[in-house]
């Protein structure tokens, strides 16, 4: 089960609402460091009228506006954990078999026990793009979720929030057309019914 948290919130499956607040504030703060640094090079063309700072105002633009995407993306994975959150409950699976990364964001892994509990093999998306594996999840998380169609998993500890849907998405289509009218309609409630951008 999981260990003691070292989030600023509960990481025992009983305190969603403050992680996804949490990974919405730190989406902010991390942009707004970008903002102070960027926004500066790019009006101090216009305020000044001084033409060769201008290289200066392209450097500030291209900053904020990669910052912007970031940030962006943040809260857009950030929103689809929340989603999710509100429609499922949240159940301890363990162990988690990690199979591959790409790239920061991206993470390839299985939830259970080998046998009937094993997940498929899952996608999975960190918000916040934090390098490597995260730590805690070895032994488990917390999942919400329906497995054919996706989920959401808290990291025991840590406390990050990951979004997760099945790699081979449409292999598993057939499973997802006999999943039946209820599982059909949470998963769309949830925002798991068509597959996710995950790259």
């Amino acid at each position: 089960m999981p260990e003691t948290s070292q989030a600023p919130y509960a990481t025992d499956g009983t305190d969603f609402k403050s992680a996804v607040k949490y990974h919405y504030v730190t989406a902010l703060k991390r942009f707004a460091r970008y903002f102070v640094i960027f926004a500066p090079m790019f009006i101090l063309v216009f305020v000044t009228g001084i033409d060769y700072l201008l290289p200066l105002a392209i450097v500030g633009f291209v900053g904020l506006l990669i910052a912007l995407i970031f940030f962006w993306a943040a809260l857009s994975w950030t929103w689809r954990c929340s989603r999710v959150l509100r429609r499922y409950p949240l159940e301890f699976r363990g162990p988690v078999e990690t199979l591959q990364m790409k790239g920061n964001r991206v993470r390839v892994l299985t939830i259970g026990e080998k046998g009937a509990d094993r997940s498929p093999v899952l996608a999975a998306v960190d918000p916040l793009s934090r390098p490597g594996w995260l730590k805690g999840m070895e032994g488990g998380v917390w999942f919400a979720g329906d497995e054919v169609f996706g989920g959401a998993a808290l990291v025991p500890g840590s406390g990050q929030l990951l979004f997760m849907q099945p790699r081979d998405w449409e292999l598993m289509s057939g499973q997802r057309e006999e999943a039946g009218a209820e599982r059909l309609k949470r998963a769309m409630q949830a925002g798991l019914k068509r597959r996710a951008p995950i790259r």
